[in-house]
């Protein structure tokens, strides 16, 4: 540390009485070597100075336990933890969010059979084919894919869900889809929603950068207030959205070919 950095701390005020406790240790040192003060008043003097470092190493460890227990915002990353397919797997009550979610419901689509037959909920929510050109490309690829190329993935999407309900036909009203004119600014993964042990995985939309669109982040009931705002958009989001039949009516219901 140079004289410099200790001036300029000194005219600002920081650490003054570490400096004063040095300055008063190395006078004590001095002028005991000279015999210039007796050796009780040395002992007086380094209990000061001892006195002084246990204050200081008092105030530096209440410092840090304040800073380890102030509130903290999410940890961002900038692709999803490896075991969230696991979590998703083992999870009885499944949220996504996403423009088209091919890649989630291709590596995933046993898993949601599996899921469905024991008894579990999944609940989807894709970008309507119909939707604007802004609601479609509001990923932002970097590839840029052409809004017709995107209403296709959904198409596709919608068709493997269709397949899933037929297989799972046992599962009626436990496999939801819905579909959204709202430009997503978010996907999302929401596992055992209103459950104490919840866990929303954030994929925030970028514009044009290269790979995943990032960050993404994981949020619990720990994260008080950022939890509660994600979760209330999903909701929200859900509740606006159109429902999507995966099926055809019975035959003999309204709507259903004679």
């Amino acid at each position: 540390m140079g004289f410099r950095r200790i001036w300029a701390e000194l005219k600002e005020g920081k650490d003054v009485d570490v400096y004063v406790t040095i300055c008063l240790a190395v006078t004590v040192s001095v002028l005991s070597f000279l015999d210039v003060i007796s050796l009780a008043r040395v002992s007086s003097l380094l209990l000061a100075v001892l006195a002084v470092l246990a204050y200081n190493i008092l105030a530096t460890r209440s410092a840090v336990e304040r800073e380890a227990r102030a509130p903290r915002g999410p940890e961002l990353h900038d692709d999803f933890p490896e075991d969230l397919k696991q979590r998703r797997a083992d999870s009885d009550d499944v949220y996504l969010i996403g423009v088209n979610l091919a890649r989630t419901i291709e590596t995933s689509y046993p898993a949601f059979e599996t899921i469905l037959r024991r008894g579990g909920r999944i609940r989807l929510l894709l970008t309507d084919v119909d939707a604007d050109e802004a609601a479609l490309t509001t990923q932002g690829q970097a590839s840029r894919p052409a809004p017709e190329d995107i209403r296709n993935d959904i198409r596709q999407s919608l068709g493997k869900l269709r397949a899933l309900a037929a297989s799972t036909a046992d599962a009626a009203g436990r496999l939801d889809v819905r579909t959204t004119r709202v430009a997503l600014k978010f996907g999302a993964n929401y596992l055992d929603a209103g459950r104490p042990g919840a866990r929303l995985y954030v994929q925030l939309y970028s514009f044009r950068i290269p790979g995943e669109s990032r960050p993404m982040f994981r949020l619990t009931h720990a994260d008080g207030a950022w939890f509660e705002c994600f979760a209330l958009q999903a909701e929200a989001l859900w509740e606006e959205a159109a429902a999507c039949e995966l099926l055809p009516p019975p035959i003999g219901v309204a709507g259903a070919e004679a």
